[in-house]
């Protein structure tokens, strides 16, 4: 599972007429930034303190709090507002509670301005307000693609020519070198052309592009060894502008003034790339559709055995904690807070239905969709078979409504299904078809399956492929609900979308979409100062 963050964030905060709790003097009040990570069943931590103000009670903290950014998790915030009696601890014991404010860090960073106001209550009474702002922190987002090629080498092998390959290191402040990128190695070559590589400028040289670089060439021997061959000294910059073909150095040789060689350069081209988050920021809205098995064979959902069975005690069956898991997570990038919701493999009136909403106009929200799947089993009957094409068609056609540079949104199709499919010929066609289109599928598999086919669809080491057709990029992730059975809930919706950034910016880059410019701050509206 992939646990790398989508971006580093940097909140910095505000308040407005906070209470003077002091009695001689106004507040001294400092923030200190809480968080949670749910999918792993954790309790609030301390994420970062501002600097505590002197005799202000509406003060602007010049301190930015840092912290991971993931699209595929909860990450609920607590922001505590307390005035600052005595500097000399750190325990917050020790101070004045003036009170919180709770959100979520992608509430903050999809409001407009990436900037939200909200009340700082102490026991439901409102003493001031909290204004967050966010923003990424920007490395230069850019890429250096090289393509390289080296000619006359010196020929190492008895028997052979030389097994080339290139080292690339960057210097760093203290002297040292440090390994950031190797290319592949040819076979027996004194002339040899590597393929085209891409590196960010971030890893290469720090964001320096006057940094030294050093690139090493060796030749490879089938022992694991290597033999040196040469070196140069250069920096991004010179990459980019100068001269296309350098000396590698050899300083142990005697003959030809050291040279071994002649490294060129093909091609060399600086890229600026983006990130998920820029989207985001943009005004993209990332929207779900579910699609939910009603099929026979989850059981009778009066039995207490059946998947589908609704506990009188409250407790949620799997089909409810995977909606609810994925459902809050999506909540805050749509802002209609509309859910297409489907159902497929239900009888009724004498038919079987593929593809039939729950709701015509769509669910409004995690709550309405909840009951609306409660509400569909009462009113239905479980039968089959499980076939995927019709709801998959469905999402691809909602998905194809946004295309624009200026217009730009993506669709997460969930389907929860507790059985093998039975047209997955037709599934797979419908995936390829959908492939170009900006979609995400996500199946979740619940009960006690062999789900072993889905893995078919789940294409993360190869793309998928039928009649002479394949995907244009990998657009489903599947995931069995009982690898998650002893964990939070949120621990599956972290696992369920960690793909998905990944494949956003493939569809965008596909396309050529640049992020939109951020969207205006909504000012917030003064509150009026406590009573006294």
């Amino acid at each position: 599972m992939n646990t790398t963050p989508t971006a580093r964030v940097g909140l910095s905060f505000s308040c407005r007429n906070l209470p003077k709790l002091d009695v001689q003097s106004k507040s001294d009040p400092m923030i200190v930034l809480f968080s949670k990570r749910p999918h792993i069943g954790g309790d609030w931590y301390e994420v970062g303190r501002t600097e505590m103000i002197l005799d202000n009670q509406d003060p602007d903290f010049a301190t930015h709090i840092v912290l991971d950014y993931f699209f595929e998790e909860m990450q609920p915030l607590r922001v505590v507002v307390v005035d600052v009696d005595n500097p000399k601890t750190t325990d917050l014991k020790k101070q004045d509670y003036i009170g919180s404010y709770e959100t979520r860090l992608a509430d903050v960073m999809v409001a407009s301005g990436q900037q939200l106001t909200g009340p700082v209550k102490l026991n439901n009474a409102t003493r001031g307000s909290v204004t967050i702002r966010g923003e990424e922190l920007v490395d230069l987002k850019q890429t250096l693609n090289l393509h390289l090629a080296a000619e006359n080498l010196d020929k190492k092998d008895f028997f052979g020519k030389s097994d080339p390959f290139l080292t690339f290191y960057r210097g760093r402040e203290n002297g040292q070198w440090e390994v950031v990128h190797k290319t592949e190695i040819i076979k027996q070559d004194l002339n040899p052309v590597w393929k085209p590589f891409s590196i960010s400028v971030t890893k290469l040289c720090n964001g320096d592009i006057y940094r030294p670089i050093m690139i090493e060439c060796h030749d490879w021997d089938s022992d694991g060894s290597t033999d040196f061959i040469g070196r140069l000294q250069t920096s991004a910059n010179e990459l980019l502008t100068g001269a296309r073909s350098t000396a590698l150095r050899n300083e142990s040789k005697k003959k030809n003034g050291g040279i071994s060689g002649v490294l060129k350069i093909l091609n060399s081209q600086l890229t600026q790339e983006y990130s998920f988050l820029d989207y985001l920021v943009g005004g993209c809205e990332v929207s779900l559709i579910t699609a939910i098995d009603f099929t026979a064979s989850n059981g009778d959902p009066s039995n207490a055995t059946s998947l589908h069975y609704i506990s009188p005690n409250g407790e949620l069956n799997q089909y409810q904690k995977a909606l609810l898991a994925v459902g809050n997570i999506l909540a805050p990038y749509d802002s209609d807070g509309i859910i297409p919701t489907f159902g497929f493999g239900a009888r009724w009136g004498g038919n079987v239905h593929h593809c039939f909403p729950l709701v015509p106009q769509g669910c409004n929200g995690v709550s309405h969709l909840l009951e609306s799947y409660n509400t569909t089993l009462r009113n239905v009957s479980l039968y089959g078979p499980t076939i995927f094409q019709q709801v998959i068609k469905t999402a691809a056609a909602h998905a194809a409504q946004s295309q624009a540079q200026t217009d730009q949104k993506y669709t997460i199709l969930l389907i929860i299904t507790d059985g093998v499919i039975t047209d997955m010929d037709n599934t797979i066609d419908e995936i390829i078809s959908a492939s170009s289109l900006p979609l995400s599928i996500i199946i979740v598999g619940v009960g006690n399956a062999d789900f072993t086919d889905m893995n078919r669809l789940d294409s993360d080491d190869k793309l998928l492929k039928r009649n002479g057709r394949q995907a244009v990029r990998d657009i489903v992730q599947f995931v069995p609900f009982r690898d998650f059975v002893n964990q939070p809930y949120e621990a599956l919706a972290k696992h369920t979308l960690a793909e998905v950034p990944g494949q956003f910016m493939a569809f965008m880059k596909s396309r050529g979409f640049v992020p939109n410019p951020p969207r205006p701050p909504v000012q917030p509206q003064p509150t009026a100062p406590p009573q006294p």
